[in-house]
């Protein structure tokens, strides 16, 4: 019906056309044949046609569009609550009970009976469970340590195992940004999203010792070690080469530097620098009371008739106690009694006071002389060989003449005019010639053996120490 009226419309359409067409092409074309009229009428009236199919052509596939999209929507919607109501009641019988079926390889019957399900999920339940779980997060910061690393730098100048620190280490922070998760108000959860440095730590450096000579010798560098025998101060790390000098046996030498763990370099006396083999030397540690050995060898090695009188000998007070402490022919106790006095001037002057103490044993045989009884001198201080007695002076204490005679010596015979002089002000040097025992004989006393003689009294004492 729809089809029919339609095609009338058209032919309607093409009469109106052509009648209209044919008044205004007899107007317009008066010339033309009328066939000619007629022909471009009939194009003109396809043309007119085929655009209105074309017109219509799109109106109806745009309403069947709409109406087939307006009746899918309808559909779908329905059919997905057709498959909810399914599901729905698939779920209430299915809850409590399970089918069961016949899985023999005869035909497949659907069996009446139910097996009732022994672990059944309550759904609602487990939703209502995690529908009320209440989480929430939490930003916080946190101010943090941050450990400081440790180097270890090995040095071979130092004893084995041994560990000195040369930089303290310093504990850094830092703040550290945190997210906690919370369930229920329970912290399920923490993790750090971000840092902000506050201050570097700092490194510690430790310095571990690996030599195995200083570690037998318990010693480091710059301490002392002895030799022990007499042995050349090498200029090179050869046995053959050249030396510089040769050390007494029990010297002391200051250790530089350990090489290749057999040649030590060392000091002498802080004068001369080489290398000596470390199998010639010991220490205190390797052996005990080498040093003591070492420090009374020097003093005695210096011991010479021709030695300066105006240097100290080096002895400490127990030294002096020792050797004018206990000795026999002390019958009247005046050195046992005064040997601290003999230290004192040698200390306050700089005067051997062996020297001096061997003076005063042999000008008053061991403080027995009238002069040392009963003036408190023992060097005959100020005698005359005319009148010994008379002309001595007399001091008020032992002590007081020991201290006057060490000055006067000093002043006088050990040292050339105008030398600065440690007690202060400086030397006249009027009976000098030269500071020895021998240089003082020549005008403290007539006889010339009386150097000889004090030395002799010297090397007994030094030999006591």
């Amino acid at each position: 019906m729809y089809r029919q009226e339609r095609k009338l419309r058209i032919q309607c359409i093409c009469k109106n056309l052509v009648l209209n067409g044919v008044c205004f092409m007899a107007n317009q074309n008066k010339q033309k044949s009328l066939s000619e009229v007629f022909r471009e009428l009939e194009r003109d009236k396809n043309r007119q046609v085929q655009m209105y199919k074309k017109t219509q052509k799109v109106k109806e596939e745009s309403s069947f569009l709409f109406h087939v999209k307006r009746r899918t929507k309808k559909d779908n919607i329905i059919l997905v609550l057709i498959v909810l109501i399914l599901m729905f009641v698939v779920s209430l019988f299915s809850r409590n009970y399970i089918f069961a079926i016949n899985i023999d390889d005869g035909p497949k019957n659907a069996v009446g009976t139910f097996e009732k399900n022994s672990n059944p999920k309550d759904v609602y339940a487990i939703l209502s469970e995690n529908m009320s779980n209440i989480q929430q997060k939490e930003i916080f910061d946190l101010e943090e340590q941050i450990n400081f690393e440790t180097e270890f730098i090995s040095n071979k100048d130092m004893p084995d195992g041994e560990m000195i620190t040369i930089q303290e280490g310093i504990i850094g922070s830092k703040i550290v940004t945190y997210v906690t998760s919370y369930e229920n108000n329970e912290p399920v959860n923490q993790t750090a999203i971000g840092e902000i440095i506050l201050q570097e730590p700092q490194k510690e450096i430790i310095e571990i010792g690996t030599s195995d000579i200083l570690k037998r010798y318990d010693i480091h560098i710059g301490d002392s070690l002895y030799v022990t025998e007499d042995v050349n101060l090498n200029k090179t790390m050869n046995i053959n080469s050249d030396t510089w000098l040769i050390i007494p046996r029990y010297y002391d030498v200051k250790t530089l530097e350990i090489i290749d763990e057999s040649w030590m370099k060392v000091s002498y006396d802080n004068k001369k620098t080489g290398y000596i083999s470390v199998d010639l030397l010991t220490s205190e540690a390797v052996t005990p009371g080498i040093r003591e050995t070492s420090r009374k060898t020097r003093i005695i090695n210096k011991l010479d008739i021709n030695m300066n009188l105006n240097e100290p000998t080096g002895m400490l007070l127990s030294d002096y106690e020792k050797i004018l402490g206990n000795q026999s022919n002390d019958i009247n106790n005046v050195f046992r009694e005064n040997y601290g006095a003999f230290y004192d001037a040698e200390r306050k002057y700089g005067i051997n006071g062996i020297f001096l103490a061997s003076i005063a044993i042999h000008e008053s045989g061991w403080g027995s002389s009238a002069i040392a009884v009963n003036k408190y001198n023992l060097f005959g201080f100020g005698a005359y060989d005319s009148s010994p007695y008379e002309s001595a002076i007399t001091f008020d204490s032992y002590s007081e003449g020991i201290d006057t005679v060490a000055s006067w010596l000093v002043s006088n015979y050990l040292n050339p005019s105008g030398t600065l002089l440690k007690s202060g002000g400086f030397a006249s040097g009027r009976y000098y010639n030269g500071p020895s025992v021998i240089g003082v004989n020549v005008k403290y006393a007539s006889d010339s053996e009386w150097c000889i003689k004090v030395f002799a009294t010297m090397q007994n004492l030094y030999s006591q120490i």
